[in-house]
């Protein structure tokens, strides 16, 4: 069983991917895609390690994620932020829970920073997985190719891609799991709007979009 890893990108250094892999990734096959939204290959021209695959896509993590999904080759597709670095035996772990029955899942939400108000939001996300089964992209969203294709594949739309996806999976009757690890995901976006200012957005963004509003629209507010 072979994993895709595909990660989508956008005016980002990326020399190799040594940084976002953990330890202990045993025997498991795996590919690396890296899809880059600059039509100039701004990140991708920047990658040194030959084993990586690059694409250019038009911007847009729905896009890019759609066109990497394209050319993959793996029976499960890991959907990997580029700021997202994942726990030891990460790729096992996901092999196994598809071993296991899983169609689809994610990782739990570990943001990389030490103060308390980033663990009260790590166990809001995980009460909102666990009862709506609705994780975020930071969160190293996982899917059986056979799961993808059932639903019509990755909707390529600017934003709230992974939330239009675990909602078609969930609706579909896709078996979902919440693998134990945290990754490991940057605060920068916290840090740079504050913590209750981007928390309160991310809501808003998600209220608006389940309410109708057009994801083109949301991109522009993000």
């Amino acid at each position: 069983m072979t994993i895709s890893v595909i990660i989508p990108v956008l005016h980002e250094l990326i020399r190799d991917t040594s940084h976002i892999f953990g330890k202990h990734t045993g025997s498991v096959s795996s590919e690396i895609i890296i899809v880059d939204g600059d039509p100039a290959g701004s990140s991708v021209n920047t990658i040194t390690d030959d084993s990586i695959i690059r694409l250019i896509a038009p911007a847009g993590r729905g896009s890019q994620l759609a066109a990497g999904a394209a050319v993959a080759g793996g029976e499960i597709l890991l959907l990997l932020h580029a700021d997202t670095r994942l726990p030891d035996g990460a790729l096992s772990s996901v092999e196994q829970a598809v071993a296991n029955g899983a169609s689809w899942g994610a990782f739990r939400l570990g943001i990389d920073a030490a103060p308390l108000p980033y663990r009260i939001i790590e166990l809001a996300v995980d009460l909102r997985c666990r009862l709506f089964k609705l994780p975020y992209g930071d969160q190293a969203m996982f899917v059986t190719r056979e799961a993808l294709s059932a639903i019509g594949g990755i909707p390529e739309i600017p934003l709230m891609e992974d939330v239009t996806l675990a909602r078609a999976l969930a609706k579909a009757g896709q078996l979902f799991t919440l693998l134990p690890e945290r990754i490991r995901t940057s605060p920068r976006r916290w840090q740079h709007d504050g913590i209750v200012k981007r928390t309160c957005k991310n809501w808003w963004l998600l209220l608006r979009y389940l309410a109708g509003v057009k994801p083109e629209k949301l991109a522009k507010d993000y």
